[in-house]
């Protein structure tokens, strides 16, 4: 029995650490007097292939040594025409967790993909290549599929508009796809949905509203339609304060509602403090509707060009009437990327889960080797 217990949490943590596509744009960037997205990304959401100026800001400012055009697709080796941007990751997880029961962990492949975006100054089509890796126990679940397919039309210099399937915009978009304020409200990477987004990205403000269509082309998933709003005020180049909202409803007819403030803020170009606090409301079709919140803070600094240090507390509550938090977590973690393309990124954690009513405690760590096409 006890056996059965360890290889389920054990393929329970696997599986909330596999899924783990293309980061999302970088917050942390604030610091520098980068707070939004379309600097370095193709995506307005942030995430996925960079654009060229992103490309440079990689070797000038995210990694400790670089040489020319080391940075460039393939070390520079391959030279693309120049309205065709070509990005990926390739990642390893070393995974740990210690029970009062066992310790256990797991080095496997997470993560293989590529994407490409043909970029005109009006019209961006980006598509990816996924390797869905499943449970990494399990070799016959692995697949190829595409998370990620659009097409983006520039309006004006400030406004566009974007159609296809990808992730919604949505709160602080952290790179760390594991925290409370996304796979807690179930926003996990490998949830992108079929969205229409309409995006209005000027000096000192944004506005983004999405309308999200669910998933029409896979029957056996029970996905979410509704719309959301996100909106961004850009107090001073490092200062950025934001507040989102979303309505949605599942297809067997379940509807929620979460809506919070988020804000990146820097300091001195080397500090960082990002935070977002999220209401949520959830109301069955059967049964009684709760409300409760999830929420991160992580505050970093760096410590040398490249290497970052941070500590990340994190929790959530389901209802606000139960006796117990359902989640919290806390600690250290670090980023370092020593050359362009090469990101090492490191996290322990001490967390608290209920179990038969009552607080478990346990450590939960991992280590992740990134290699950036």
């Amino acid at each position: 029995m006890k056996l059965v217990v360890r290889l389920s949490l054990l393929v329970t943590l696997a599986l909330a650490l596999v899924k783990t596509p293309e980061a999302q744009a970088f917050p942390e960037m604030i610091r520098k007097a980068y707070p939004t997205c379309t600097t370095c990304h193709v995506s307005p959401a942030g995430g996925g292939v960079l654009t060229q100026y992103g490309r440079e800001i990689s070797k000038d400012v995210l990694a400790t040594w670089s040489r020319e055009k080391e940075n460039q697709f393939l070390h520079g080796a391959v030279t693309l025409p120049q309205n065709l941007l070509i990005g990926g990751d390739i990642r390893r997880i070393q995974t740990y967790v210690n029970t009062p029961q066992f310790k256990t962990g797991k080095w496997f492949l997470m993560q293989a993909n590529v994407e490409a975006a043909v970029v005109t100054s009006k019209v961006t089509v980006a598509a990816s290549a996924d390797y869905d890796i499943g449970s990494p126990d399990d070799d016959g679940d692995d697949k190829w599929t595409s998370l990620k397919h659009y097409a983006l039309v520039q309006i004006s210099d400030e406004m566009s508009v974007r159609a296809g399937k990808f992730m919604k915009n949505f709160g602080l978009g952290m790179a760390d796809h594991t925290v409370q304020t996304r796979r807690g409200i179930g926003w996990d990477e490998g949830s992108e949905t079929y969205n229409a987004e309409f995006n209005y990205i000027a000096e000192k403000f944004s506005v983004i509203v999405t309308a999200i269509g669910g998933r029409p082309d896979d029957d056996d998933l029970v996905s979410e339609k509704g719309v959301s709003v996100a909106g961004s005020y850009y107090a001073e180049p490092t200062y950025k304060f934001g507040f989102s909202a979303f309505r949605g409803e599942t297809d067997d007819n379940n509807k929620r509602s979460i809506f919070g403030p988020n804000w990146s803020l820097g300091f001195k170009k080397i500090y960082y403090w990002l935070g977002e606090f999220d209401l949520l409301n959830q109301q069955p079709e059967v049964g009684e509707s709760t409300s409760g919140f999830a929420s991160v803070n992580k505050f970093g600094m760096e410590i040398f060009r490249g290497a970052d240090l941070y500590l990340i507390h994190e929790s959530k509550k389901n209802d606000w009437e139960s006796k117990y938090l359902d989640f919290i977590g806390y600690g250290p973690g670090f980023q370092w990327s020593p050359r362009p393309h090469f990101i090492f990124t490191g996290q322990w954690q001490k967390q608290l889960r209920p179990s038969q009513n009552k607080p478990r405690t346990f450590d939960s760590a991992y280590f992740v080797a990134q290699y950036s096409i």
